[in-house]
Formats: structure tokens, sequence, C-alpha cells
């Protein structure tokens, strides 16, 4: 039986739902008249995120700092300690220095602003900062997280310029990120050079304590999630909901290739993991042995996943994948 509108307002989701509304449009407007109103320092320049060690973020903080076109770069993180490590192990992959005018700041509202309101240049991950910016005076950039056809209903953002390198779904993209559709879109991707970089590599799969002499198939699910009928994409929902154990394709396919099979999960699941018959690596598991995502997406000889914009970026790079 549906849930009865009393009990819903018992259980504080429409309160819930209403106050984060009204705390949302009350930052779209201060984002927007602060933006809207004040210039840029010409060599700032910002990168915003959700997840600390996002590729995205740290390979494009490697980047600006290689540039030499800026003074000053803010990493705006929800935790500085992972995303300075995190930035190291991007530049030891693409072999530059860490940069010297990185700063870290602690993921919040009044963190977002302020990063953006310096910066000439932003770059987002993740749309978390409501608001526009008419001054057209910066240039925001976000690095679409994860190419593909996975659904993304998001608030508007200072946005000008969408990442992207899967022009089949541009025009969803900027209906789901509320962008006009002459926004300017450019074929860029940075965490794809780790990969391009790990190719070949064995390596990486000694440091993952694997034969460097057979194949990789590494299982890099993601999530599903419905809601009204409708899919969307929701951080966090269990690994082990939709996925119990290695599906018979996957065991098949590294059967065929005589490969060992590693489970890349995504970063937001939640789980113990203990029902998966295989050998699986978090970030954190990652992290502890020096490597990243894109370090052992670029060393398998096949990704498979049923969902993930991983399957995209292989597409992209012309390595192999499957889906299942």
């Amino acid at each position: 039986m549906p849930e009865t509108l009393l009990a819903r307002l018992r259980r504080g989701h429409l309160v819930s739902r209403g106050w984060g509304r009204a705390v949302r449009e009350a930052r779209s407007i201060i984002t927007t008249a602060t933006l809207s109103m004040t210039r840029p320092q010409p060599r700032h320049a910002a990168i915003v995120t959700l997840n600390a060690d996002e590729e995205n973020a740290t390979v494009q903080a490697v980047f600006l700092g290689d540039s030499g076109e800026f003074d000053r770069i803010v990493l705006v993180t929800p935790s500085p300690e992972i995303s300075r490590i995190a930035v190291g192990m991007a530049a030891r992959r693409l072999e530059l220095e860490m940069p010297p005018q990185l700063e870290y700041r602690k993921l919040s509202y009044r963190a977002l602003l302020g990063a953006y309101r310096r910066s000439r240049d932003t770059y987002s991950t993740h749309v978390l900062l409501p608001g526009r910016d008419f001054s057209k005076k910066r240039r925001h950039v976000h690095l679409t997280h994860g190419s593909g056809p996975k659904p993304d209903t998001t608030f508007r953002a200072p946005t000008n310029v969408l990442a992207s390198i899967t022009p089949q779904w541009v025009e969803q993209q900027l209906k789901e990120y509320k962008l006009p559709p002459d926004t300017e879109v450019i074929e860029y991707m940075p965490r794809l050079e780790i990969m391009r970089r790990s190719v070949g590599d064995t390596s990486i799969l000694e440091k993952l304590g694997l034969d460097p002499t057979k194949p990789l198939v590494v299982w890099a699910p993601t999530y599903r999630v419905t809601r009204r009928g409708r899919e969307v994409r929701v951080s966090g929902s269990p690994f082990d909901s939709h996925r119990p154990a290695i599906p018979e394709a996957i065991s098949q396919l590294a059967t065929a290739f005589g490969a060992r099979i590693v489970v890349k999960p995504h970063p937001r699941d939640e789980t113990s993991f203990e029902n998966i018959n295989a050998i699986v690596f978090t970030n954190e598991a990652l992290r502890c042995i020096g490597l990243t995502s894109y370090e052992i997406f670029g060393a398998a000889t096949v990704v498979v996943t049923d969902y993930s914009s991983i399957s995209s970026e292989r597409k992209y790079m012309g390595l192999a994948y499957r889906l299942v």
C-alpha cells in the first residue's frame, strides 16, 4: 500500500526535502549575485569534486600546475588529506611535478563560493554549486562525471563549458544540467591520460599481487536506482542489491582468456563484499598499494561492466570492453 501523506510527514520526508530545496534556492541566489557582480583573479583556478580521489579532478590539478598559467590553484574536496595523496599518485603516473601552487580546501558551500569567486577558470566533476554567473568573466568547465547514458537530474550550475567524449549523450546531458543547447562542448576527459599511460604496464599487476604474465579481467559494476518509475543515479546504493555474485558471463570470459578476475566497485557502493568470489579492490585498498582506479582500468586486458561509463571510455581509447 502506498505510503500516506501523513506518514511521510511523520517521517520528516517532506519537511526535509522542502528545507533542502529552500537552502539550495537561497544559495543559488547568493551565488548568482556574487559571481555576477565580482571579478576573478586572472591567474587563479579552482577544481571542485565530491569524491576526494576522483581522477578527473586530480589529473586536472596536475595539468593546471604544469601549464604555468596559474599562480594559485584551489582543490575543494571532502577530504584534503586523501586528495593530496591522490594528486601525488596522478603526478607520478603522468611523470609531472606536484603543483607547488596547489591548495586544498574542505568541501563546504563557503569554500566553493570563495574558490569560484576568485578563479578565472573553474573545473567541476560534480554539480555542487547552485547558481549562475552572468559576468562572463570566468570559464566554468564541467568535467562530465561519467560519459554515458546514466541520467543525472541535478540543479542549475555556473557551468558554461561541457567536457565530454560521447557526442551521442551531449544533448541529454545539457538538458539534465539545464544548460542552453548552444553551450560550448569540448572533447576532453583528463583521467583518460592515466589509463592510456597504464596500458601494457605489468608492474601494475605485480602491485596487485597478480601474475603479470596472465591477462586481467576487471569487473566494474555500477548502480541503478528507480524512483517513481524513472531511473536516477544515487550514490551509495548497495553493491550486492543488484549483483550478488560474479555473473556467469564474466567467469566464462575469464576462463576463455585464462585470466584472473578483479572487481573494482564504484567508490560510493556500500557492502562487505563477502559474497564476491573474486579479489575486490576498493579505492581505499588501491590507495594503500599506491595505485589508482584508472591505472588498473588501463592495465586490464578487458574491462567488463553493466552500466559504468568506463565502457564509453574504453571504447573511446580503442581498448577492449564487454557489457553484461
